[in-house]
């Protein structure tokens, strides 16, 4: 992941948020969107609570027309957005890490709590 470049999305916050992975898990019947934002890091990184707005942005606009046009059946979504690519399921205490479950109800995504 390190070495492709990154292509940056603007979301509603202004922040840039970039598309690392995607990850279609049909037994699970788990879609998972990873995403990379460097704005999470530092003394001024950003809180989940600041991208949590964003993340619900991503699924309605983004996420969710992506998944109808591979006609995925499953209602399960998981976001993540770090301050840097990371390997998938691997721990890395140095990386900002946030996670966010929604569940996909028609035209909607719901927010699911962890």
């Amino acid at each position: 992941m390190a070495a492709q470049e990154l292509q940056p999305i603007s979301v509603p916050s202004g922040l840039e948020i970039a598309l690392a992975d995607v990850m279609l898990e049909e037994e699970a019947g788990i879609a998972r969107f990873r995403f990379v934002s460097p704005a999470l890091s530092g003394e001024d990184g950003l809180t989940f609570a600041e991208v949590a707005d964003d993340l619900m942005w991503l699924c309605q606009g983004l996420v969710r027309p992506a998944l109808e046009q591979q006609a995925w059946t499953s209602a399960q979504v998981v976001l993540s957005v770090s301050d840097q690519p990371t390997e998938f399921g691997i721990y890395d205490p140095n990386v900002v890490q946030y996670f966010q479950p929604f569940r996909l109800d028609g035209d909607e995504c719901r927010w699911e709590d962890l």
